[in-house]
C-alpha cells in the first residue's frame, strides 16, 4: 500500500491498479470565506495513472467534499461512497455514488473498506474509514471530534498500521451563527495521541491542521506541533508527521 499525503484531511491511496482518494481537497475559494485564507496553497492531486479514480468522503463539508474537484476525478467512469448527504448530493451533479454505511464493508479494487462511526462537530453525518490492502490496515479519521468508539473499533479491525487522524482542535462557529463554542469542534493533539493509543496504531499522522486559522470564526489549536509532540512522548504514541505531497 502506498499513501500520498494531500492537502488538509486528504490522503491517495494505490495498491496494485487501484488507486483510492479520501476527502481529497484542491480548490481553496469556496472555503475560504470560513476558514480563512490558506497559509499556504493547496497540493495538486494526482489523477490516477489507470484513468479510473475511487472517492472516499467523509461528510458534506466544503473542506472534504471538494465538488468541483470530484466532478474532474470522477468524470468518466469512477465511484464515490460517502454518507447519505454526500450520496444525494454527488448525485445531483452526476456523479456515480454509493452509500457508505456503517459497518457495511464493501471493496474497492484491492481495497477492503469498512466505514466506522465519527462525530461530526455541528452534528452532520459523518463516518471514519478502516482501509485494508489485505497486508496493511490504516485508519482515516476525517475531522472527527472525540468519542468513545475508538474501543470498539480498535477490538474489531485494530491494530492499525497507521492512523490519519485531525489534530487542529478547532474552536469556532459555523456562518450566519453568533455562537462560539469553547468546546473544541475537532479533535485536539492530546485526544489525537490518546485515540492513537487506543487504536494501537503504529504510528500517528496527523492531519487537518496548519493550512488555516481564522479567529474568531475558525481558530486552530495554539502550538499544535508542540502539543503533539509533548502528549506523543508522554503517552508513547510514535507521531509520523507528513508534508502534502510526502508518500509512505
Amino acid at each position: 500500500m502506498k499513501i500520498t499525503k494531500l492537502s488538509w484531511a486528504g490522503l491517495m491511496l494505490e495498491s496494485g491498479d487501484t488507486t483510492l482518494y479520501i476527502d481529497p481537497l484542491q480548490n481553496l475559494d469556496v472555503i475560504s470565506p470560513f476558514v480563512g485564507v490558506a497559509k499556504f496553497p493547496a497540493f495538486p492531486v494526482p489523477y490516477p495513472k489507470a484513468n479510473m479514480a475511487n472517492v472516499l468522503i467523509t461528510h458534506i463539508h466544503a473542506d472534504h467534499y471538494d465538488e468541483q474537484l470530484l466532478k474532474q476525478l470522477l468524470a468518466d467512469k469512477g465511484l464515490l461512497w460517502g454518507p447519505e448527504q454526500v450520496r444525494k448530493s454527488a448525485v445531483n451533479i452526476s456523479l456515480r455514488a454509493s452509500i457508505a454505511r456503517l459497518y457495511d464493508t464493501f471493496y474497492v479494487g484491492e481495497f477492503k473498506v469498512t466505514p466506522v462511526p465519527a462525530v461530526d462537530w455541528v452534528g452532520e453525518d459523518q463516518v471514519s474509514y478502516v482501509i485494508s490492502d489485505g497486508i496493511h490496515t490504516v485508519f482515516h479519521g476525517g475531522d472527527t471530534n472525540w468519542h468513545g468508539y475508538w474501543w470498539t473499533i480498535a477490538e474489531r479491525f485494530g491494530p492499525f498500521d497507521a492512523a490519519f487522524l485531525p489534530v487542529n482542535g478547532v474552536v469556532g462557529s459555523l456562518p450566519g451563527q453568533d455562537l462560539i463554542s469553547d468546546m473544541s469542534g475537532t479533535m485536539n493533539p492530546d485526544q489525537a495521541v490518546t485515540a492513537a493509543r487506543i487504536l494501537k496504531a503504529g504510528y500517528l499522522v496527523p492531519i487537518h491542521y496548519a493550512q488555516f486559522n481564522n479567529p474568531p470564526t475558525y481558530n486552530e489549536f495554539p502550538e499544535v506541533d508542540k502539543t503533539l509532540d509533548q502528549a506523543g512522548l508522554k503517552q508513547h504514541v510514535t507521531i509520523r508527521k507528513l508534508k502534502d505531497g510526502d508518500t509512505i
